[in-house]
This record gives structure tokens, C-alpha cells and sequence, in this order.
């Protein structure tokens, strides 16, 4: 009898540690694996950016989309945040980020914001782009919201100081639009009419630069904190 109870003890005991197991695995705690999220957003510099292949690349994972006729995106995927993108579409070229599932967008203006964010962290666009994976200063600052929100009103404000134009929201990385329609979409329409961007969507040279210097002027410390953002300089006569 001693013999039996010992072999139902331990068939318990090997059924708990399976349960703990499987438990374990389907909330992802044994499988190494980040869970399936969703990231989505429009990609415009005015008219729709339709038919553009989106690149995700996260702090781990990465996936490619592409967008519908009004520019619209959306990947579900496995991935841990943040995550830098990459907008392609003819000659136009958008870059932007997530800092985490949720709606993002790619436009001319976040290609100014990604821009400002690179000179922040003392880098630039494509080292930003190419070190995601690995350089944890700049993980840090692209999940922090505080950095984000000071560096989209930095850009609003360069804007509103160089060509008169205040935004409809500064909040214009994560703002939900659709092309075509007042708001976000308007907002491009003047600042191509002002001259502040290319045919292809792209800041104007003198805009870009200036956008840089400004982020450059105002370092965000290792970590992710420090720097407010700035306020954006004084402007200019505009870009060509």
C-alpha cells in the first residue's frame, strides 16, 4: 500500500508541474516569444500614400505591410516596443515610430519629428533606423511619452514660427486621420502650399535642417530623460 501512495504522490506532483508548464507557456512566460499586437496608422504627405510598403523593425521583431488606396495600414504581429518605420512608396520615403500597439502614422511631419528625435539622441535618421534593436538610449526615449509630446510641439512650433502655420494638433504622430479630410490631412495640404514640402512629400532642405539643429540644441540625456524638447528656435523665411 506505502508503494501505491507514493506512485499516486508523485503522478500528482508530475500533473502539478505540467499544469505550471503549460500554464506558463500560454501566457508566454516559457516561450521566449512576445505576445501578437496591433500597430496601424495612415502614411500621407497630402494626397494618400497608397500602395506603400510599410517596414516595422522593433526592439525585437519586425514586419512588413502595405497600405490601402486612402494610405491606410495596419500589421498585427509579435513584436517588443519601440519600433522605428519605414514608409516607401515610389520616390517618397516616410520614416516614423511606435512606442507600442496603437495608432501611428507616417507623414511629412513625422519625418521632421524623426528627424529631431535622431539629433536629440546625437545621432541621425538612418543610425536611429539601424540601432533600435540594440541601443537601449534610444529605446528609452522612443517609449517615453514625455520626450515624444515635447518633441512634436517642438516641431509645431518651428512650423508655426517659419511658415505661420499652426497645426491642428501637435499630436500629429498619433492622431487618427483620413486623408482627404479636415484635420491632419489639411495640415499637409498648407504646408505644401507654403513651400515646406517636396513634390514627394519630402521637408524642404532649409526646414530639415533647421528641425535637426533645433534637436541637436536640445540632447536628451541618457536614459531617455533630460531635455523638454525646446521650443523650436525662432524660424526663418522657409524652405525652397
Amino acid at each position: 500500500m506505502k508503494l501505491a501512495r507514493h506512485s499516486v504522490s508523485w503522478m500528482l506532483r508530475l500533473g502539478s508541474a505540467a499544469i505550471v508548464i503549460n500554464a506558463l507557456t500560454a501566457c508566454g512566460g516559457g516561450s521566449g516569444t512576445s505576445p501578437s499586437a496591433n500597430i496601424n496608422g495612415t502614411a500621407a504627405i497630402g494626397a494618400p500614400l497608397a500602395g506603400a510598403t510599410i517596414q516595422l523593425t522593433c526592439k525585437n521583431g519586425a514586419t512588413t505591410t502595405t497600405t490601402n488606396a486612402a494610405g491606410a495600414y495596419s500589421a498585427t504581429f509579435a513584436f517588443d516596443a519601440p519600433c522605428v518605420l519605414t514608409g516607401t512608396g515610389g520616390s517618397t520615403v516616410l520614416h516614423s515610430f511606435a512606442a507600442g500597439s496603437g495608432t501611428y502614422n507616417l507623414t511629412s511631419l513625422t519625418e521632421l519629428l524623426f528627424n529631431y528625435l535622431a539629433a536629440q539622441l546625437g545621432t541621425t535618421a538612418n543610425g536611429l533606423l539601424t540601432g533600435i534593436s540594440s541601443n537601449t538610449t534610444f529605446q528609452s526615449a522612443l517609449a517615453n511619452s514625455t520626450v515624444i509630446l515635447n518633441a512634436e510641439a517642438a516641431v509645431a512650433q518651428i512650423i508655426k514660427n517659419t511658415y505661420g502655420i499652426t497645426l491642428s494638433s501637435s499630436a500629429f504622430l498619433t492622431t487618427a486621420f483620413v486623408t482627404g479630410q479636415p484635420g491632419p490631412d489639411a495640415d499637409l495640404d498648407k504646408l505644401q502650399s507654403a513651400g515646406a514640402l517636396s513634390a514627394s512629400g519630402a521637408p524642404a532642405a532649409a526646414l530639415l535642417q533647421q528641425t535637426i539643429t533645433a534637436g541637436a540644441a536640445n540632447p536628451i540625456r541618457s536614459g531617455g530623460g533630460g531635455a523638454t524638447g525646446g521650443t523650436g528656435g525662432t524660424g526663418g523665411t522657409g524652405g525652397t
